[in-house]
């Protein structure tokens, strides 16, 4: 093999590993559902999904959120990790927003960006 070549396949694995999924739970909650490849590793998929809560917060009209739930699962055989994450919307001027994140804070200075680019589907 091409020495080229196993590092093409190497790239690959790193820029197309992760997939993410939002479900509606309430009026004011949602479930990031995030699944990624081996390469990634558990806080890759962690990161991916903490992202992608960000991103889906601030497409339904808010900044502030807190995550209401938290579970992680690596499957053995395949090396795929999975992340799950229950996020409740905060209103601003709540008595919660003080203590809530900012999705744009998590998100930088280049937010917009990162926005129009929807959520990530690479763990790097």
């Amino acid at each position: 093999m091409k020495p080229g070549y196993l590092l093409g396949m190497a790239l690959l694995l790193v820029t197309a590993c992760a997939q993410t999924t939002i479900q509606p739970m309430s009026k004011d909650s949602f479930k990031v559902a995030t699944q990624a490849a081996p390469a990634c590793g558990p806080n890759g998929a962690r990161n991916v999904a903490f992202k992608s809560a960000s991103i889906e917060v601030i497409r339904r009209g808010y900044d502030k959120f807190v995550l209401v739930g938290d579970a992680n699962n690596s499957d053995f055989w395949s090396g795929a990790h999975k992340q799950d994450m229950v996020v409740r919307v905060i209103a601003e001027g709540s008595p919660e927003a003080a203590n809530a994140l900012s999705a744009r804070e998590q998100l930088g200075s280049d937010w917009r960006q990162i926005l129009e680019k929807g959520a990530p589907t690479t763990c790097g």
